[in-house]
C-alpha cells in the first residue's frame, strides 16, 4: 500500500468522524417540559402517584424577576401507576413536550408513602441519567406531596424555587439527595430529611413552612422531630446558623415573662465512645459561645455573678432538652440520625464488625451521657435591660 493511499484513507476517516460528531443527541428547549419538583404519594389501592411541577415557558423568572406576575408560572400534573416509571409514562402521554428531570431541584415524599417505604422510587433516582444528586429531599408533614406541589408561594414565581431557596439558605435544616442515599446505605447512620407542612390551610393566606425534621428507620419514615428538637439536631451536625434558644430563667410575673433568648455564635461537639461489652457507651460534650438577643427578666447581665448563674442555668436547661431529644430519637423512633454507629466504626473498627449487623437492635440500648457548657460572649449594645429604672 502506497503512502498516498494510506494518507487518503486516514483523511477519509477523519472527515467521517467529523461528520458524525456534533449535536446528534441535542434537545431543543422548545421540546422540553422542565420539571422543577416531583412528589410521590401512595394511593389507597397501593399504587404510586407521581406529581410533577413543570415550569411554563412564560413563567420562568429572569435574574431580576421575583414574586407573582399575574401569569400562571407552573402546571402541576399527577398520574398513578404500579411504579414511578409507569406513572411518569402516563404523564408523558399528556404532554406535547419531553419530560426533562435535569432541572429538578426538589423531591417531596408524601408522609403516608414515606411510612410505607421508599424502595420503589429510590431505585429510579439512581438509574435515571438526568436525575440530579444536588437537589433537596423533603418529606411532607400532615399532607400529601401532591398538596405541597399544588401550593402557591407568593415570594417566587415558581413555588418549588421557593422551597429550593429555603433549603439552600442554610437558615434551616436541609438534606440533598446524595446525602439521603448515603445515609440510607450506611449501617451506622439513619436518613433524615427536613419536613414541609402547609400553614393556614383552606384560607387565602396559605403558604408552607419547613420547621421540622422527618426521621427514617431504613427506608421507612418512623416519625418527626419538633422545631425545638430540630434546633438541637442542627447543633449536633454543625449547622448552627440562626440557631436560637429561649429559656425560662425566672418565674413569670406581671411585667416579665422571665425568659432569656440567646443565639449560637460558635459551637462544637466532641463524641467519645467505648466498647467494654456488647453494648457500647457514648459521651457527647457540647460547647458554645452565644450572644444574648432578648432579656425579658429583671436580671442585670452586666453583673458577673448574675452572668455566671445565667450561664449555668442555660447549660443545664439545654442539656435537659438534648437528653429529652435523645430519649425520643433512641427509644421511640429507634433511628441513629446522629451517626453514633459511624463514630463507633471509626474508633473501634474491630468491635464494630461484630455488632454492625445487630446495630438496629443495639442502638436503642446504648447509654449516651451528655454534657453542655455554654458561655455568653456578647450581650448586644446594652447590658442592663432598658426597662430597669436607674437607682442613682
Amino acid at each position: 500500500m502506497t503512502r498516498a493511499l494510506m494518507a487518503c484513507k486516514c483523511l477519509a476517516i477523519l472527515v467521517f468522524l467529523g461528520l458524525i460528531t456534533g449535536c446528534w443527541d441535542r434537545k431543543e428547549m422548545d421540546d422540553l417540559a422542565l420539571i422543577m419538583a416531583s412528589g410521590f404519594d401512595i394511593t389507597d389501592d397501593g399504587q404510586i402517584e407521581v406529581t410533577l411541577q413543570i415550569a411554563l415557558p412564560t413563567g420562568i423568572p429572569s435574574a431580576v424577576q421575583t414574586g407573582g406576575s399575574g401569569k400562571k408560572s407552573v402546571v402541576v400534573l399527577s398520574a398513578k401507576g404500579s411504579s414511578a416509571s409507569e406513572a411518569a409514562g402516563r404523564l408523558q402521554q399528556q404532554l406535547s413536550r419531553i419530560l426533562y428531570f435535569g432541572h429538578r431541584g426538589v423531591i417531596v415524599f408524601g408522609e403516608e408513602y414515606a411510612r410505607h417505604g421508599l424502595n420503589q422510587v429510590l431505585d429510579a433516582f439512581s438509574r435515571l441519567p438526568e436525575s440530579r444528586y444536588n437537589g433537596y429531599v423533603v418529606t411532607s408533614y400532615g399532607s400529601t406531596a401532591k398538596e405541597i406541589l399544588n401550593q402557591p408561594y407568593q415570594l417566587e414565581l415558581i413555588p418549588s424555587i421557593g422551597i429550593n431557596k429555603m433549603q439552600s439558605s442554610k437558615m434551616g435544616f436541609s438534606v440533598k439527595i446524595d446525602q439521603f442515599l448515603d445515609a440510607l446505605s450506611s449501617q451506622g447512620r439513619s436518613p433524615v430529611t427536613s419536613a414541609i407542612r402547609i400553614l393556614h390551610k383552606d384560607s387565602d393566606k396559605e403558604t408552607f413552612s419547613i420547621d421540622r425534621a422527618a426521621v427514617y428507620l431504613g427506608n421507612k419514615l418512623s416519625g418527626f422531630l419538633e422545631p425545638d428538637e430540630l434546633k438541637l439536631l442542627r447543633w449536633w451536625i454543625g449547622e448552627t446558623q440562626q440557631v436560637k434558644f429561649t429559656i425560662q430563667l425566672e418565674p413569670e410575673e406581671a411585667d416579665y415573662k422571665g425568659t432569656l433568648g440567646v443565639e449560637l455564635l460558635q459551637s462544637g461537639i466532641k463524641i467519645r465512645t467505648a466498647v467494654k461489652n456488647p453494648i457500647p457507651e457514648v459521651w457527647v460534650s457540647f460547647h458554645a459561645l452565644v450572644r444574648a438577643i432578648d432579656n425579658d427578666t429583671k436580671l442585670d447581665l452586666s453583673s458577673s455573678n448574675i452572668m455566671k448563674r445565667v450561664e449555668t442555668q442555660l447549660s443545664k436547661q439545654i442539656q435537659t432538652e438534648i437528653e429529652s431529644m435523645l430519649v425520643h430519637v433512641q427509644k421511640n423512633l429507634k433511628s441513629d440520625i446522629f451517626g453514633i454507629g459511624e463514630e463507633i466504626h471509626i474508633e473501634h473498627p474491630y468491635a464494630w464488625k461484630k455488632i454492625r449487623s445487630k446495630w438496629t437492635d443495639i442502638y436503642p440500648l446504648v447509654p449516651v451521657t451528655v454534657d453542655v457548657n455554654i458561655d455568653i460572649e456578647r450581650t448586644g449594645k446594652t447590658q442592663t435591660p432598658v426597662h430597669i429604672k436607674k437607682t442613682d
